[in-house]
C-alpha cells in the first residue's frame, strides 16, 4: 500500500535506493554505533516493513549490538508509486 504521506528523510532514502545506492553504511567520521545511523537503519526496516524496498536483515556486529551495514536494498513497485507520488 502506497504511503499517502511520507517523511522527508524517507523520501531522501527511497531516492538514494532508485538512484542506484544498494548498500549502506555508516558515514566515514561518524561511530558505527552513532543515533544518527542507527536512525538510518530503523527508518530502511521500517520502509522494508511497509513494502517500499527489498532488503535484507542489516549485517550487525553481535559483540557491540548495533548494525555495520544494510544491503542490498532495491525499492519495490509500491516503493515507485510513492517516490512518483511524492516528487518535490
Amino acid at each position: 500500500m502506497v504511503p499517502k504521506t511520507m517523511e522527508a528523510e524517507d523520501r531522501v532514502l527511497l531516492k538514494l535506493i532508485a538512484a542506484g545506492t544498494t548498500h549502506f553504511r555508516p558515514v566515514q567520521d561518524e561511530p558505527s554505533d552513532s543515533p544518527r545511523w542507527a536512525r538510518q537503519v530503523e527508518r530502511l526496516q521500517r520502509l522494508a516493513r511497509e513494502g517500499l524496498i527489498r532488503m535484507p536483515e542489516p549485517e550487525w556486529d553481535a559483540g557491540k549490538g548495533y548494525a555495520t551495514g544494510v544491503g542490498p536494498c532495491e525499492l519495490t513497485g509500491e516503493g515507485r508509486a510513492a517516490l512518483n507520488g511524492h516528487t518535490g
